[in-house]
C-alpha cells in the first residue's frame, strides 16, 4: 500500500483525536465554570455527569462517522455469521433491533461486533444466519455490516 492511500486514514484519525481533545476541553472548561460560580459538591458533581454523558456521546458518534467513512474506503468484505438477536424499548413505545455477529480476519482471527438494524432485516434474519461484514485491514475489531456500508459509500458519493 502506497503512503498516499494511508493518508486519508492518518487524517481521520488526526481529526478524531483532534475532537476528542476538543470534547475532553469543553468539559473541562465546563466543569471549572461551574466550581467558579460556587455550587456545592453534591450539585456540583450532579451538573457535571450530563457534561461528560453528551461529552462522550458526542465522541462515540464523531468515531463511528470516521469509522464508517474508513470503512466504505478501505474495508475488506468477508463472510460473518450471527451469533445473537435482541430487542428492546427505545424512546417512548420505539422498539430498536439489534444483532450480534461474528467473522474471522485475514489471520483467521474472531472478532465480534453488536450493530443496530432494521426491523426487516432484524426479521430475516436468524442466529446462525450468514452476514457480508466490511473490516478495516489495519484495524479487523473495526467493521459493520455490508448494507451499512454501502449507505456510507453511497453518502460519499453524494457529497462528491
Amino acid at each position: 500500500m502506497t503512503r498516499a492511500m494511508r493518508e486519508p486514514g492518518r487524517f481521520a484519525k488526526g481529526v478524531l483525536v483532534s475532537a476528542a481533545i476538543g470534547v475532553f476541553a469543553i468539559v473541562l472548561v465546563g466543569a471549572l465554570l461551574l466550581s467558579l460560580v460556587g455550587f456545592g459538591i453534591g450539585s456540583h458533581v450532579g451538573a457535571l455527569i450530563p457534561v461528560l454523558l453528551v461529552g462522550y456521546a458526542l465522541y462515540t458518534v464523531v468515531r463511528r462517522g470516521f469509522e464508517m467513512r474508513r470503512l466504505a474506503t478501505e474495508g475488506v468484505e468477508t463472510s460473518g455469521t450471527v451469533t445473537r438477536k435482541v430487542t428492546f424499548r427505545g424512546r417512548g413505545s420505539h422498539r430498536r433491533y439489534q444483532i450480534t455477529y461474528a467473522y474471522h480476519d485475514a489471520f483467521g482471527r474472531e472478532h465480534s461486533r453488536r450493530s443496530v438494524v432494521s426491523r426487516e432485516l432484524y426479521d430475516s434474519l436468524e442466529v446462525g444466519s450468514p452476514v457480508t461484514v466490511v473490516y478495516l485491514p489495519d484495524r479487523p475489531s473495526v467493521s459493520g455490516l455490508l448494507s451499512d456500508v454501502e449507505n456510507a459509500r453511497r453518502a460519499l458519493e453524494r457529497r462528491g
